[in-house]
């Protein structure tokens, strides 16, 4: 029988709902990132190549949130890194003012936590749902 016509009571996820999340979270910041750094542009060739390395990093760090074991330690790092993410960049010397980026990432990283906080079904459990 369907279940088409079901309306959800909790905020518990299956584990398909779960990534379903994820991917819209990383193709929507994925996009929104890409906007923020069209801003970088007139950079010298170097300094781009920096910010868009250090960007990487972070955002590496951001989908490392929905599959790691060492969630504390990849918070942590992330958090720190998007927070200091300006005083980072003048350290390594690129004179840059893409403002949005700082917000972008955090954002994005608050999203993946959100998500990675909501209760989940066993997947034992969906399985039972479904065949009945």
């Amino acid at each position: 029988m369907a279940n088409w016509y079901k309306i959800p009571f909790t905020m518990r996820v299956t584990e398909q709902e779960y990534r379903a999340n994820i991917n819209g979270i990383n193709i929507v910041f994925g996009a929104v990132l890409g906007f923020v750094l069209a801003g970088a542009e007139g950079l010298p060739p170097s300094d781009f190549a920096s910010l868009l390395f250090t960007s990487a990093v972070l955002v590496v760090m951001i989908l490392y949130l929905s599959s790691t074991e060492y969630i504390l330690f990849y918070g942590t790092a992330t958090a720190l890194g998007i927070a200091f993410l300006p005083r980072l960049l003048e350290a390594i010397s690129i004179q840059t003012d893409v403002p949005q980026l700082q917000p972008a990432l955090a954002v994005w990283a608050m999203m993946v936590v959100i998500v990675e906080l909501l209760p989940r079904k066993r997947e034992n459990a969906v399985k039972k749902e479904i065949s009945e």
